[in-house]
């Protein structure tokens, strides 16, 4: 594998990446208050050191601008981030999830699609394995 693959799944296996993300795609030019205030189980320390590892890796920009004489900043997501976000979802379309109810589709599972978990942690067979 690639250096800059192994990187990206080291930044996107972290706890928090794949929903931060997801608040950044759902919100364009959202700050880093609103993404605390979207995520109230998370420090802001973790979550200053995950937008750094998302912009490292050009999948989020921070802008910078000045609003009333005061420093403001947003984030945005770069074209790879969005095109990450798309093969997620294809991803997210595909699979099988686990809940109280037992093995369901991910489209319709409370914790799916819907749901501020990306990357579906809770996910556990693709329809090839079942």
């Amino acid at each position: 594998m690639a250096c800059s693959t192994i990187e990206l799944l080291n930044i996107l296996g972290k706890k928090w990446d794949a929903t931060i993300l997801e608040e950044i795609n759902e919100n364009e030019g959202i700050n880093f208050d609103k993404l605390l205030s979207l995520n109230p189980n998370i420090y802001p320390k973790t979550l200053n050191k995950a937008l750094k590892d998302l912009i490292k890796t050009n999948l989020i920009t921070k802008n910078i601008f000045y609003k009333n004489k005061i420093k403001r900043s947003e984030y945005k997501m770069t074209d790879a981030g969005k095109e990450l976000i798309s093969i997620f979802e294809s991803f997210k379309n595909n699979i099988k999830c686990n809940n109280s109810d037992g093995i369901k589709d991910c489209r319709t599972c409370e914790k799916g699609p819907n749901s501020n978990n990306l990357m579906g942690r809770h996910l556990i067979k693709t329809e090839k394995d079942l």
